[in-house]
Order: C-alpha cells, then structure tokens, then sequence
C-alpha cells in the first residue's frame, strides 16, 4: 500500500508517497506522481531519480528538469496528458542504480526495478485510474538512471520508449553492450549525451578503462561520447531504432538534459 500526500503546495497535482524500505540494501526510495489536469492521459512516463523532477530546492545537486513547466509546455501545445511515476534514489545509488555489477550473485537494481513494476505499479494505476495498455509508455533516466532505464525496457519491453540520458555506461561496460542485444525489436531508444560531461571523472581517461573497449581515451569529454555512441551504434546494429542527441557544450546535468527532453517528447 501506498500512500500520498502533496508533494509541494505550488503543486496540485503532484504527490509524493511515504518513504518504502528495500530490505536488501537497507535503505528506502519514494515515489512521486505527476498527473494531467483536465485531460486524458496519453503518455506514461516511469522515471528513475525522481528528486531531481521538479524542483531544483528539492533536487540531489541543486539542478532539476523543471519538469511539470515542460511538461505543461507540451500539454497546450498538443493533445497530450502525461502522467509521471518517478522514483526517488537514495545513498546506496551505486547498488541499487547498477544492473551489471561486478559480482553477479546479488543483482540489486534488477530487484529494484522488478519491484517498482510488478508490485507498486499496479498500486498506482489502480490508484489514480490509468488505463496503462492505452499509453504511450516512457521509461527515462539519466547517468546510472540511464542504465536503468535501458535495462527496465529489456526486462518489461511494455516500456517500448527508452529515454537515457548520458548513460554511465563504464559500470559493467562489457555486460552492458552484450545486454543491448536483449532489447525487443519495436522499442525506440532515445540517447543522448552532452559534449562536456567528461568532468565528472577524477581521473584521466587513459587511466579510466581498459583500452581494448576501443573508446576515444584523448580526454575525459571525447571519452564519454565515444562509449554512449557505442551504445548507441549498438542499439542500431541490432536493428533498433534510435534517436541520438549530442548537445554542444552540455554538462552532466538536469538543466543540460531538460533541453533534450524537450526534443525527445516531441517524438514520443
């Protein structure tokens, strides 16, 4: 059972759930839901790092998608209703956020991801009446939520619209690609990357990875396009269609990705 209550009082539409424990990380996520008003839900969007949605005061790093203003945007310029079910992550990020960790034996975000599907989405469509066969259905996340986003879709191909902002794909990087193949042939995956993102490595490049990845180890930006190309080049090699978006100058964060977002709702 969930329950909710306002997630912010200059919102009457969004609402925020008590926080759930995930016994096997001992630690809890929230979840948060956004819906239309005064109109017809077409688009249903799962989202992973719910925190950093809709206000920048409320988000991990101070940066937000301000994405009930995008989402309003698209809403009175189209017929669309879009519906959200984000959720939240928490300091236990690394485990919970990676499906292709290092030991196999305990896979804690394919745990997570089969528990937001199988018992609390059903909670929320019954709860707030969406007729989920009849949507548009989104899954979207960013860095290690992208990841997650790709491997929700591979798990549950309902989820036939990817959207992963600049992939951490170097967590598992060789399990990771081998998994694109696992992608149902009808999906659409959305990528994107930003061209100065490589800031947030400590290190160099050429002390990140392993050369034989065959990435462009020259710095830390050229680095990180070239392994979210390879995904992407990937994703294509399989015969899955793509949208790829390489933002001049974006950085890894929310208000570099809310542009992209803005671009890959008009194609959902």
């Amino acid at each position: 059972m969930l329950l909710f209550s306002k997630y912010e009082n200059a919102f009457d539409n969004i609402f925020i759930s008590q926080p759930v424990v995930d016994i096997d990380i001992e630690d809890s996520n929230c979840f948060i839901v956004r819906f239309p008003k005064f109109r017809r839900i077409t688009h249903f969007i799962l989202s992973f790092d719910a925190e950093n949605l809709f206000l920048d005061s409320k988000s991990a790093f101070g940066y937000s998608f301000n994405l009930e203003e995008l989402l309003l945007k698209h809403e009175n310029n189209s017929e669309n209703g879009y519906f959200v079910m984000g959720v939240t992550s928490n300091k236990n990020r690394k485990k919970q956020y990676n499906p292709y960790p290092p030991s196999r034996i305990n896979n804690y975000a394919i745990s997570h991801i089969q528990s937001i599907v199988e018992q609390y989405l059903p909670i929320v469509l019954d709860d707030y009446d969406v007729e989920f066969s009849s949507t548009k259905r989104i899954v979207m996340g960013s860095s290690m939520g992208g990841l997650m986003s790709i491997k929700t879709s591979i798990l549950y191909p309902a989820f036939d619209n990817v959207i992963s902002f600049s992939p951490a794909f170097w967590y598992g990087y060789t399990d990771f690609i081998n998994d694109l193949k696992n992608l149902n042939k009808k999906v659409i995956c959305n990528i994107s990357v930003g061209s100065e993102e490589g800031e947030i490595f400590e290190d160099k490049a050429n002390s990140i990875k392993p050369a034989e990845w065959g990435l462009d180890y020259t710095n830390n930006n050229d680095f990180y396009v070239s392994g979210v190309k390879k995904i992407n080049e990937t994703i294509k090699e399989n015969n899955i269609e793509t949208n790829f978006i390489q933002l001049p100058n974006g950085k890894h964060n929310e208000n570099s990705w809310n542009q992209v977002l803005d671009k890959f709702l008009i194609s959902t």
